[in-house]
């Protein structure tokens, strides 16, 4: 019998027959518990770690702390719900995500190809197969794959807006609904949502931004020392893959351990009250009315904490994680521009009163900002 995919077309008989069984299908695919049957099919989406291929290591990547503090932080603590990392093509981007597989191997990359359909991400039923069979067979899509794992999709700003906000629901809940010929079933899917995108082909829109954790610019990098040492690097591993691995064995090792310990630690780590007061009064100073800001700092914070063995929040982590959880949630902003812990600063100082005010006394006006040098008193 040649199958729907093929072309062939099927005469009146056979879809009356079909359709006559599709009764007899559900009640297959149910079971007595009322429970969906899966089976694996390959697709052609892709994981990062292939059979045979050797991936660049994470540690290997020069400079980008930043991102990479980023990526650390979301698989320390996954309710941080994922990075978006913002930059032009050729900054690296897709090689330092795809090498988070290199630190902890039972956590994978999956892609998500651009241009992907509904079916090839949520999953579908084997239409072929039922009516060959009598029995439906359901497919799942790229983000069961992606469960437990990383999902990656890079130009992620390209991706029609209803696929979008699956997946981002998907990230937030674990799970999807599938609902194909008749059937409906849960899926689960918790993954770590990684996007990357170039804002100068357009953006997401805003919802859909906050949906994300932390945003990190990916800027190239302008010494011609730094490129020099990309370049050495990056021949070394074409040339040998292998014996470039090896080279950074050691330090690999040593962040795969720091995140396994981190991992174990996060939920001991100490949030104070008074720095979740001090982080939200930020947050409503900067006129940011998502509550996933703060949400998205303290986690992060509390995060940042366990990856460098603290027992409770400081607010220099707080100071560090803010600026990336906040650069796509700021409506006065402009995106295309990096924001800082001092941009951060100044913008409520000028609610505060200003410059002229800390000059004046000394310090901020707000009892929860770090004291300032006092300015020197006047001579009599």
């Amino acid at each position: 019998m040649t199958g729907i995919a093929g072309g062939s077309r099927k005469s009146k008989e056979e879809l009356g027959k079909a359709l006559e069984a599709r009764e007899d299908m559900v009640k297959h695919v149910e079971g007595k518990e009322g429970e969906r049957t899966f089976i694996p099919f390959r697709d052609v989406s892709r994981t990062s770690a292939s059979e045979g291929e050797v991936l660049y290591p994470f540690t290997a990547v020069v400079d980008q702390e930043e991102a990479k503090e980023a990526l650390l932080l979301t698989l320390v603590n996954p309710s941080i719900h994922g990075v978006l990392l913002l930059g032009e093509k050729g900054t690296g981007k897709t090689t330092l995500v795809r090498s988070v597989s290199t630190l902890l191997p039972e956590v994978q990359v999956v892609d998500l190809p651009l241009g992907s359909g509904e079916e090839m991400v949520l999953g579908t039923v084997d239409a072929e197969k039922a009516l060959a069979t009598g029995k439906i067979e359901v497919k799942p899509g790229i983000l069961s794959r992606a469960d437990g794992h990383v999902l990656y999709i890079d130009e992620v700003n390209l991706l029609p807006d209803h696929l979008m906000d699956v997946i981002l629901d998907a990230a937030a809940t674990g799970r999807y609904t599938l609902e194909r010929e008749g059937i409906s079933t849960q899926c689960g899917a918790r993954f770590i949502l990684v996007g990357s995108m170039n804002p100068e082909e357009g953006w997401l829109r805003p919802q859909l931004l906050d949906r994300f954790g932390l945003a990190v610019h990916v800027a190239a990098i302008t010494s011609p020392e730094g490129r020099a040492e990309i370049y050495r690097r990056a021949q070394a591993f074409e040339d040998d893959p292998e014996s470039f691995r090896r080279r950074y064995q050691k330090t690999q090792q040593e962040m795969t351990d720091r995140l396994r310990k981190a991992r174990e630690r996060l939920k001991n780590v100490e949030v104070p009250e008074e720095i979740v007061r001090r982080t939200i009064e930020i947050v409503l100073e900067l006129n940011v009315a998502t509550h996933r800001a703060e949400l998205t700092i303290l986690r992060a914070a509390q995060a940042r904490a366990a990856l460098n063995g603290g027992e409770k929040v400081a607010w220099e982590d707080v100071q560090k994680v803010m600026p990336v959880a906040l650069q796509h949630r700021l409506p006065w902003l402009d995106m295309q521009k990096t924001l800082t812990w001092d941009i951060i600063e100044e913008r409520v100082l000028k609610g505060k009163g200003g410059k002229e005010d800390r000059d004046k006394n000394g310090w901020f006006p707000t009892p929860f900002y770090r004291k300032k040098k006092a300015s020197t008193p006047k001579k009599s």
